[in-house]
């Protein structure tokens, strides 16, 4: 009896040692990708003029939105019904391609009106028609790539492939630092560039899906008992998601509607070391959030969620200092042509740590399908964006800097309180 109970734990012991490990050697994958994507970012800031940087902040910041307000909350959608029916992989299979559908149908009634946007909004900072044309359709085709790319990642994710997934993503990561050397060096134009990152974020895509395969079978369909609480989702999200995915990058639109190509590139390289943040993001993403969705007692839930906020506020603490008392040397990452930006790096960095922890947050509701009170969010939010409207000036850099990091609180308050009346009403009802 003894020697079966020492044998049980030793295979105990084994299981959580291998997990820790497996942890770690994600988190160290993220590290290497953090660190790559922003090398390439900081070779774009410095090797591009501030009117092609401009262009080039204003396509990702439309990327965002378009891949944001396209999603509605399926991905969500996708791990929370996932990390049920993952073991079996045709469930799991018609669950991602329940979402695949519903999002392809979202895509093309949004594909017009945010086209014509586009064609509206690029020339506003100086880019020709024909030019603005040829952004937007990499902007929608970028946009499709990457929420195929992010259903696949989650299969990855809730089968604990973190191998494969970092793997293809570090090949991506490296391809496109590559071609960024090599077209800044030819001196080719922004759109050279953000053609370039398409086609990597094509490959990513393609990568994503050879290593899923065997997870979501081809002969996976779709299935109206998937279908249909996801149509529900998108129903009760879709305004809130298309406000949300515009709020994501108010900072680079404030500028973009109110001010001039330069105030954009300087809040667009700024934003550049958000991906100094990111690290952690990526580790609750891919490591964490799985876990999370699986969980079953209201403690462990609870301990989770504390212990990766805890972190989170644990990396982001020593990027403030340093803004703090050396601000030249950080600056000095993105160049001569933002020298000037001393007096509004740490501000900046405050408004971008507030969001990143309400992002993270928002990510753990997620995890468990808590976004029933997100409806809350707008009516709540939008007469105090209109407030600072009226009382800012936005033409003034630190304005929209002051309205981010306002905005940022706002939203990192709003989750902490929806994740916790959720958590009580989740158990409470187990109880």
């Amino acid at each position: 009896m003894f020697p079966a109970f020492l044998g049980r734990l030793r295979i105990r012991l084994n299981h959580r040692a291998a997990g820790r490990g497996e942890g770690w050697r994600f988190a160290l994958g993220q590290v290497a990708l953090t660190g790559i994507n922003a090398l390439t970012g900081f070779v774009l800031v410095r090797g591009l003029n501030k009117e092609d940087y401009a262009v080039y902040s204003l396509t990702f910041s439309l990327l965002s939105i378009a891949v944001n307000a396209t999603n509605m909350g399926l991905t969500s959608a996708v791990m929370g019904m996932g990390g049920r029916v993952w073991p079996d992989t045709a469930a799991l299979g018609a669950v991602v391609r329940s979402a695949q559908r519903l999002r392809n149908r979202i895509g093309i009634g949004f594909a017009l009106p945010f086209a014509v946007y586009c064609c509206w909004q690029f020339p506003r900072i100086g880019v020709a028609i024909g030019s603005a044309m040829g952004l937007t359709v990499v902007v929608l085709a970028a946009a499709w790539v990457q929420m195929q790319a992010n259903f696949y990642a989650i299969a990855l994710q809730l089968a604990k492939k973190l191998r494969s997934l970092l793997a293809n993503d570090l090949l991506s990561a490296l391809l496109k630092w590559i071609g960024v050397i090599l077209l800044l060096k030819w001196h080719l134009s922004a759109s050279a560039v953000i053609g370039w990152i398409a086609c990597c974020l094509a490959l990513n895509a393609w990568a994503h899906f050879r290593s899923a395969r065997s997870l979501l079978p081809g002969t996976a369909v779709w299935e109206e008992r998937y279908s249909a609480p996801m149509r529900a989702l998108v129903r009760s999200n879709a305004l809130r998601t298309l406000y949300w995915s515009f709020e994501g990058q108010i900072a680079i639109l404030l500028c973009a509607w109110f001010s001039s190509a330069e105030r954009l590139a300087d809040i667009g390289a700024l934003g550049r070391f958000s991906v100094l943040f990111g690290i952690f993001q990526a580790f609750v993403g891919g490591y964490i959030l799985p876990d999370l969705a699986k969980a079953q007692t209201p403690r462990r839930v609870l301990r989770q969620a504390l212990q990766t906020l805890l972190a989170a506020m644990g990396l982001i603490l020593p990027i403030l200092l340093w803004a703090a008392m050396h601000p030249p040397s950080l600056l000095w990452l993105l160049g001569s042509n933002y020298a000037g930006l001393n007096d509004y790096l740490l501000p900046f960095l405050l408004a971008s740590a507030l969001g990143q922890l309400a992002a993270v947050v928002y990510q753990i509701c997620t995890a468990r399908a808590w976004l029933s009170l997100n409806r809350f969010y707008v009516p709540l939010v939008l007469p105090l964006q209109i407030g600072l409207l009226y009382l800012l000036d936005v033409r003034k850099m630190e304005h929209v800097i002051l309205f981010s990091g306002l905005n940022n609180l706002f939203f990192l308050l709003f989750n902490v309180t929806m994740f916790l009346l959720s958590w009580r009403r989740e158990f409470a009802q187990e109880k």
